[in-house]
């Protein structure tokens, strides 16, 4: 029943954004729905098949976008990459020392609230470390919300960007959509026995790119199964919140927002240094350098109908590098500040 709930709440919320004219409605829409709900204390609630179900229909998606001039646009694209890796050392470092020297949180606390993606890694890798968990958890949920809320609003105001949209422009139909769906589980299947980081996206993408290619499939997902993983990614931002105290979230809420705010004049910055030197439109690199998750951000790409090929390649190249990084220099950095004064302290 909760689970039911979470979902009727989740797509009113979305069905109201949509009827008031609002960018990426039905994932900023379910998101505020579910968020207000679960501080009003409604046990959110959703269940594993269905995050499981959204993580492939994203990579099916991110793949199904990825058409022959796919190929060519790529060669922009290490250059935003360079660009990307030098912005997420400076959100995180600054994000450091914003909590660490502003508001005095221990060293570990400071990392952890400041990393730009991978948040559950981020949040394992922090709850190892012996960080203080709700304000790590509450401070990442608060960039994460605000980014999905704000964003879209900041694209339709700087301008749509739509000239980069996606390859795939055949309509969809059921048979492509069978045969992505076929194809994209069966490479998630692959990539979670291979142990690849992302898997489920990862190995989704590049079974659904492959067979796109290859021209067995012309056009896109339909929106009967995009529509519905925008209301359920939604939801699921909006239970992260669950478990914790609104008064505790209150006296977190400065911070967060002041730490999203550092976040995003960092990113903005870094996606105008590769709009200029990529010639790609500001909105596509402003959300592919959005400081958020991957599977948020790569969905906000198709709401916004922006290529998901470069904003999906830019989010999962920051996840995999946060991913094999950041347990290697979070263990070096507890190491040396152990040895120096306190990791927790």
């Amino acid at each position: 029943m909760h689970v039911i709930l979470t979902l009727i709440l989740a797509g009113a919320g979305g069905a109201v954004f949509a009827l008031m004219g609002l960018p990426a409605p039905w994932l900023a829409g379910s998101m505020v729905a579910v968020t207000t709900a679960v501080l009003l204390r409604f046990p959110a609630a959703i269940y594993d098949p269905a995050r499981t179900a959204v993580f492939i229909i994203l990579g099916i998606q991110i793949g199904g976008g990825i058409g022959e001039d796919t190929l060519q646009r790529m060669a922009n694209w290490p250059e935003s990459l360079a660009i990307l890796s030098l912005t997420v050392v400076a959100v995180t470092w600054s994000g450091y020392w914003f909590f660490r020297r502003i508001h005095g949180w221990d060293r570990a606390t400071s990392l952890f609230s400041s990393v730009p993606g991978a948040l559950s890694l981020t949040l394992l890798l922090a709850d190892q470390a012996r960080a203080d968990m709700p304000r790590v958890s509450i401070v990442q949920g608060i960039r994460l919300f605000f980014l999905v809320a704000v964003l879209p609003l900041v694209i339709d105001m700087a301008g749509d960007g739509r000239d980069a949209v996606a390859a795939a422009t055949a309509p969809p139909s059921l048979r492509d959509a069978a045969i992505l769906v076929a194809a994209g589980g069966a490479g998630a299947f692959l990539a979670q026995k291979a142990r690849l980081p992302a898997a489920l996206i990862l190995g989704a993408m590049m079974a659904s790119a492959l067979v796109k290619i290859s021209g067995v499939v012309q056009g896109p997902l339909t929106d009967a199964l995009l529509l519905p993983a925008y209301v359920v990614l939604g939801a699921m931002i909006g239970a992260r919140f669950l478990g914790f105290e609104p008064a505790w979230i209150a006296r977190l809420l400065g911070a967060g927002i002041t730490g999203f705010v550092i976040a995003m004049i960092l990113a903005f910055a870094g996606a105008v240094a590769a709009h200029q030197l990529s010639d790609l439109p500001l909105a596509l690199t402003l959300v592919a350098f959005a400081p958020g998750g991957l599977e948020a951000m790569s969905i906000m790409a198709f709401a916004l109908d922006l290529d998901p090929a470069y904003v999906g390649a830019m989010q999962i190249a920051r996840y995999v590098g946060i991913s094999l990084l950041l347990p290697i220099i979070s263990k070096a950095l507890e190491r040396i500040w152990r040895s120096s004064g306190g990791w927790n302290s």
